[in-house]
């Protein structure tokens, strides 16, 4: 320091200054959470006594890093455009912490799972039996209809007087109905002690992520949901949390249990929640996805059809990016492509 001229003195003084005042942007909070690429996931998978088979193309699963942004990310995100901003209430319902939504997320990960696995053996001709004790609601988010309405801790177990006993259900019931409709949902509620029925009626509004997606308001697990499945399967997700890995995981399942490799060696990513029927739902983060799978390499993107017209710009010569609605859809899609 002491050989250091005035000019060069100034210069690293301004240095310092500068990394003093982004470091310190770091730590401060806004009022915003963000979603940025996530890395491909292609999980090990444990079975227990059932033949299974490597492959060696790729079925990724694609994931979003989302959380809290500080006052630096929050700059930052108006300079790179893979990453978005959400206002906290749009992620964080009132009154639900981030452990709890983390614990939701990781819950719905598991739910995913477990349709995915069942997706996969019922198209393999596999018996499979699943049951919950209705949709517990953990959060309701600020300004949609059911706010007043439904409290945290409410046990749904209908919609329209069709019995619900999943979340998986509780969507798929939503889907038969269309936005600005009116539903009547069933519950209990306890009052000192004593769970109560009761029934409410609300409007279903557009979903806050996916376009078109009709949706209640409010952040929902399964209570107490089991599976039956005829053999040991253990998808290792790690603390990956969300739904939205449901058809890449039935695909990656699928695949281990048949001799032949539907990829044929292709680069193939995806994203879509899965239901019991096979289904494939929209996601949030459809960009980040994108982003990511076309940093991994992959040839072939599948993407639930109400997230293609976000997605479909994104495409390039190297990468197709094609819309899926079902199991059954996405695997007449592989089979398409990897066979060129």
């Amino acid at each position: 320091m002491k050989n250091l001229n005035i000019k060069q003195k100034k210069l690293l003084a301004v240095v310092l200054v500068f990394f003093i005042v982004v470091g310190s942007l770091t730590f401060v909070k806004t009022d915003y959470f963000f979603m940025s690429p996530g890395p491909p996931y292609q999980w090990e998978i444990e079975y227990g006594e059932i033949e299974n088979y490597d492959f060696d193309g790729n079925l990724y699963q694609l994931t979003v890093r989302r959380d809290e942004a500080s006052a630096l990310i929050y700059l930052w995100s108006f300079i790179d455009d893979s990453i978005d901003l959400y206002p906290r209430e749009m992620i964080l319902p009132d009154g639900v912490t981030r452990e709890e939504l983390n614990q939701v997320s990781i819950q719905n990960m598991k739910t995913s799972e477990n349709v995915a696995i069942a997706v996969a053996l019922e198209y393999l001709d596999f018996d499979v039996s699943t049951k919950g004790e209705g949709v517990l609601v953990v959060g309701v988010l600020e300004g949609s209809p059911v706010e007043g309405k439904l409290k945290k801790g409410d046990k749904i177990f209908s919609i329209n007087n069709k019995e619900i006993s999943t979340a998986s259900e509780f969507i798929a019931t939503l889907r038969e109905f269309k936005i600005g409709e009116f539903i009547k949902i069933g519950l209990y509620r306890e009052f000192d002690g004593d769970e109560k029925f009761l029934e409410i009626e609300t409007k279903l509004i557009e979903h806050v992520d996916y376009e078109d997606e009709p949706m209640v308001g409010f952040l929902a697990t399964t209570i107490n949901e089991k599976f039956d499945f005829p053999f040991l399967i253990d998808i290792k997700t790690g603390n990956v949390g969300g739904p939205s890995a449901g058809l890449m995981m039935a695909l990656n399942v699928y695949n281990n249990l048949i001799p032949e490799d539907i990829t044929n060696s292709m680069v193939i990513a995806g994203t879509g929640t899965i239901e019991v029927d096979g289904s494939v739902g929209p996601v949030g983060g459809i960009k980040q996805k994108v982003i990511s799978a076309k940093k991994a390499g992959a040839e072939l993107i599948l993407v639930p059809m109400a997230n293609l017209e976000e997605a479909k710009p994104l495409e390039t010569d190297f990468t197709k990016i094609v819309a899926v609605e079902s199991f059954e859809e996405a695997l007449k899609v592989i089979s398409k492509y990897s066979s060129r």
